[in-house]
Formats: structure tokens, sequence, C-alpha cells
């Protein structure tokens, strides 16, 4: 059993430049729009209270933001839940390093994690890099993470990802047993109340989205599946899956929570991609809790 870290409580202080495509956003859109997990009536109470500032100074929410501003917020004393913060390195060279992530686990400091993200740990644990993670792993998603070593090889990578050139397989455990044995799902995923998602044009921003699917084998009620997104939405997997009522074993947003504590349904198994020096392929072995499910497939 993997023993959970929880940090006392602490100051949460966020400091960050404005990323490029949020420039003319006003400062109330940019925290809604980016920073979701918050209302942006809840944004604009802490603007107007001070509790962030751009370049050092206090701003009304309606004030436009710039390139190359500087934002600091101010989160208050909070408790973080208690993490998985252990360190599995799979691969390294000389441009990335790419890690097996355990969960629950953020990546980015964000929503009630701080310094139970990975890229709060790296900090400490390499002192003299700058974590750069190229893709977007859930807290309660385990498996393969990939961070750059440097803002060159960085940008390659995300470009890889943004524009669908990698080749994703996740392996999802979920509640019920499907109809067929390999299907699709295509639609849209768009943000509904707070940061969830949802699929169909009736939500906010729809964008188009693409997973498909396989059965590998069932126990119990429950079936292990095969995933592979063909887009790269915020919470697409577990979104269809829960469209076609199969929802992802203890998905407490799209699901529900179950008695499996810190056993999630979600593992980013394989990745296939060129790096910069040509082409890169790693798998991530399965949380131990898959196993039966595995061992299910050669009988």
């Amino acid at each position: 059993m993997v023993k959970l870290y929880r940090p006392p409580p602490a100051e949460q202080i966020y400091e960050s430049y404005l990323p490029g495509k949020y420039i003319g956003y006003t400062v109330a859109s940019y925290f809604t729009d980016r920073f979701s997990y918050l209302s942006r009536e809840e944004w604009v109470d802490r603007l107007l209270d001070g509790r962030i500032t751009v370049n050092g100074e206090r701003v009304h929410p309606d004030s436009l933001l710039k390139e190359h501003d500087y934002i600091v917020t101010r989160m208050g004393v909070r408790e973080e839940p208690p993490a998985d913060r252990t360190l599995d390195v799979v691969y390294e060279d000389d441009s990335i390093r790419v890690f097996n992530k355990g969960a629950p686990l953020a990546v980015h400091p964000s929503g009630r994690y701080f310094k139970n993200s990975l890229t709060e740990i790296l900090k400490a644990a390499y002192p003299d890099e700058t974590p750069r993670p190229v893709q977007r792993l859930d807290a309660l998603t385990t498996g393969l993470v990939v961070f750059a070593k440097s803002k060159e090889v960085a940008t390659h990578l995300m470009r890889e990802f943004e524009q669908n050139r990698v080749d994703k397989e996740y392996l999802a455990l979920v509640e019920g047993l499907p109809s067929q044995k390999v299907f699709v799902v295509d639609a849209p995923v768009g943000k509904v109340q707070g940061a969830a998602r949802a699929v169909g044009y009736q939500t906010r921003n729809p964008k188009e989205a693409v997973t498909h699917f396989e059965a590998m084998s069932s126990l119990n009620g429950r079936t292990l599946l095969k995933a592979c997104p063909r887009s790269g939405r915020t919470n697409q997997i577990r979104v269809h899956l829960a469209s076609v009522g199969l929802p992802v074993v203890n998905d407490p947003v799209y699901g529900q929570r179950t008695d499996d504590t810190h056993r999630y349904g979600l593992h980013a198994h394989r990745l296939h991609f060129n790096g910069i020096d040509g082409e890169i392929d790693l798998q991530a072995p399965w949380p131990e809790h898959f196993q039966d499910y595995w061992d299910a497939i050669e009988n």
C-alpha cells in the first residue's frame, strides 16, 4: 500500500507570467476561463480584496492584460489533500524525463493541490532544473507523464501533443459491461458547471472529441477497456465513458466515489511520439488492482 503524504497547512501563493493566448483578456475573464474551479464572482471577490496583483499592483476586474504581465495570486492558508508523491522514472535521456505518476497527484499546482503537485515535487528533487510538463494528466489518473529538460524540447513536444501526432493508449477500469467489444464515442466535449465537462453542443465552448475503445476483459460487473483518444480534450476519456453509461471506477466527478480507497480506474499506459532525436515508445506498468483483469485476458 502506497503511503500518502499530507503537507501541513500553508499559504498558497501562485506566481506566473501571462500566457500569450490570454493577451487582451480582462483579469476576471482570464481567471474564470483558465481556472474554472472557482466561479467568476469568486475571482472578482479576490481581485477586489487585493489578493491578486498584476505587476505588483491591485487591479480592477475589468482591467485588460498585456504581454509579459506578472501575476501573483494569494489563495490564503489551506490544507491540501493527501497525495502519492512517489517518483517513478520509467525513461530518461538528455532531453526528457518520463514518470509513471501515482494518484492522487496533480501535475500542476491548481485547485486544492499546491505542494502536493508533481511540478513542486520535482523542484525539490531536481533543484537545478525547471519542471516542464508537456502534457496533462488528471490528479486521479496514473501513468505516463513527460517532462522536457529544455524550452526547445518542451516547445517541440507540446506541439506534437497539441497537433495530435502522439499515439496515446490508456487502460480504463469502468463500472458496467459494454454492449460491443469495440466501439467509438464521437461527441464534442464542453464545459458545464464549474470545471466539469460534458458531451453535446449545448455545453459551453464544445470542441470535437473522438475516443476509440476496446473491451479487454470483464469481472464482477466491471470491465477493463483500452482507450485511444484521437483528440486531447480535458477529461475526454472520463466524460466519454460516463456519457455511454460506463463511468471510470472511483471517479468522484463523472461517476461515484467507491470504497476502493485511492484505487482509481484510469491509467496512461503507452505513449509513442517523435522526440528531438527520433521515435520514442514507452509503457508504464498498470496499477496492481488492474492485474486480475489483465490476467483474465489470457484465460
